[in-house]
């Protein structure tokens, strides 16, 4: 059934599977088309990924693909491996991006897991036999500037982390120097009771 609504026909008939199958079939001749180069596909690519965010969400992530290709070099043709890694990777996500995380917490916590991948991966391949002494020294140089990359990140992290965290209120201050002004004068009177008055 076609509707007219301003004046734009409009497809109201349920779709089918026929034509869901059709639909992704279509698409993905233009993301290949796309990736190939082919200008003429332009707009309608770009009409795809106004209309599906998630088209580019994860190919746009060049981070995700760098922890895609160094999970698939550490773990070769390993499928346990790579699929433990990226559970791994996924957990230690969890762990470190609180629930009200801003933005660039989050982006901080990517950087966080991805050196930590880096520096493990590098921490694996110096327990294996390097074969020459110059490999050895390269590999040490490798690992100690992945172990520099990912201790500026998790400081970096704790610095933002401390400095977006709120400042108390003036009345959780005055709140506070009560509560502690009333101890301490609880504290002189026991102190006051203790000690003997003289004649």
């Amino acid at each position: 059934m076609t509707e007219v609504h301003g004046g734009v026909p409009v497809d109201r008939r349920p779709q089918t599977e026929a034509d869901n199958q059709h639909g992704q079939e279509a698409l993905t001749r233009l993301l290949q088309r796309a990736e190939q180069g082919d200008r003429d596909v332009l707009p309608e690519l770009r009409q795809a990924l106004d209309g599906d965010p998630n088209l580019w969400r994860d190919y746009g992530d060049l981070a995700l693909q760098a922890e895609a290709a160094l999970i698939k070099l550490a773990a070769g043709t390993n499928l346990l491996l790579a699929e433990s890694l990226q559970r791994k990777l996924h957990a230690m996500k969890q762990e470190l991006a609180i629930e009200s995380a801003s933005p660039l917490e989050r982006l901080l916590v990517e950087r966080v897991t991805a050196t930590w991948l880096q520096l493990s991966y590098f921490d694996a391949l110096m327990t294996q036999p390097t074969g020459s002494e110059a490999r050895t020294r390269m590999l040490l140089r490798q690992q100690d500037a992945a172990n520099r990359r990912y201790l500026a990140a998790v400081k970096t992290l704790a610095t933002v982390r401390k400095l977006l965290k709120p400042s108390p209120s003036p009345v959780q201050i005055a709140s506070r120097l009560d509560r502690s002004g009333q101890r301490s004068r609880c504290d002189r009177m026991a102190i006051a009771g203790t000690v003997p008055v003289g004649n």
